[in-house]
């Protein structure tokens, strides 16, 4: 696996075909094939090319996640492997999810359920464990819960387990019962029963890294002394979807009824308002409560819209007196729509 650009260019040399250009034929080819075999040859090798995160902008400019989505309604068996494979290979990531999510990806995950195909019910179990959230609880219906819980005597004990795994997670889920502070036994027991699963099957490369995520995003939050233990380097990603609801509630607080923010096809954003969601993350995540923001220096280098996907970044660059912090907030995995540093002071 690779695991920057940089490496990447190493191994294969600057002349060689990029990492993009072959995922784009593979694209094409899949798109415009109709060999039975070379589609499912085709599809294969992407669902093994979304193990590495390093391919996840590539893979969300070329929509391969939609390949994927769209696959797992063929009535090739082969196909659908495939395509709920790279599902859950690239489900892990916030912003792969979040598109997943909104692309119907649980309904059409839903049905998978009464495969007969042992490797599809683990992939769609897996994916529904990382796919689940409080944000989007609602996706927990009657049929899901139905059709999970009738898994829960089947043969295969790797079934089984991750039956468990994933109603003990929308017990989690239901009761909101979260612990930022510490994993639990429980917790590392589940983790464990994961890795004894995925060590036999045909997509484990991908899953250690999938499983260090998974223990970050819900159990890792950040302890509540994170001022006694912060150190130089540390770096923290929250991710958000800015929507029309909030130009017009930031315009209504601010008076800014600027026409360009409200009434043009693409909504542009506030640059303030993006300021602000870098102030919350400041203020709660990283550094965190007792600091005050002294000072700061900012710019746009592009613009950002309503329904855009906002990644900010906070990175600890100097801990002193006066502790000092880079941010930046990301659009859609690529744009970078704010840039900045800010100076800030402990006062506990």
């Amino acid at each position: 696996m690779f695991t920057s650009k940089e490496q990447l260019i190493k191994r294969t040399g600057k002349s060689s075909i990029g990492r993009y250009d072959f995922l784009k034929l593979l694209t094409t080819e899949f798109k415009t094939t109709k060999s039975k075999e070379a589609k499912e040859q085709v599809l294969a090798n992407l669902a093994n090319f979304a193990y590495d995160p390093i391919n996840y902008g590539y893979i969300r400019q070329l929509q391969i996640i939609d390949l994927f989505l769209h696959a797992l309604s063929e009535n090739n068996l082969k196909l659908v492997r495939f395509a709920v494979g790279g599902i859950c290979n690239v489900c892990a990531d916030p912003i792969n999810k979040l598109y997943i999510l909104r692309n119907q990806g649980i309904c059409l995950l839903t049905p998978l359920l009464s495969s007969q195909d042992e490797d599809i019910i683990l992939s769609v179990i897996t994916s529904l464990i990382f796919l689940i959230n409080p944000d989007y609880k609602s996706e927990v219906t009657t049929e899901l819960i139905g059709k999970i819980s009738d898994l829960s005597n089947h043969e295969n004990n790797r079934i089984k387990n991750l039956v468990a795994i994933f109603l003990n997670d929308c017990t989690e889920i239901k009761d909101k019962v979260e612990n930022p502070k510490y994993i639990k036994k429980e917790v590392v027991k589940k983790l464990y029963i994961i890795i004894q699963l995925w060590s036999k099957m045909k997509f484990s490369k991908p899953f250690f890294k999938l499983l260090k995520r998974y223990v970050q995003q819900r159990y890792c939050t950040g302890p509540s002394d994170v001022l006694n233990t912060m150190e130089v380097g540390n770096e923290i990603s929250v991710f958000k979807t800015v929507t029309k609801d909030d130009i017009l509630n930031f315009a209504k607080l601010t008076g800014d009824y600027n026409p360009i923010h409200l009434v043009t096809s693409n909504n542009l954003v506030h640059g303030a308002l993006l300021n602000g969601l870098v102030s919350g993350v400041l203020g709660t995540k990283m550094p965190g409560p007792g600091t005050i923001v002294v000072g700061q220096t900012f710019t746009f280098p592009a613009p950002c819209y309503a329904g855009d996907i906002i990644e900010i970044k906070v990175q600890i660059v100097s801990i002193r007196k006066i502790m000092k912090c880079e941010y930046m907030c990301i659009a859609n995995g690529k744009n970078i729509v704010l840039k900045g540093n800010a100076k800030l002071i402990k006062k506990l």
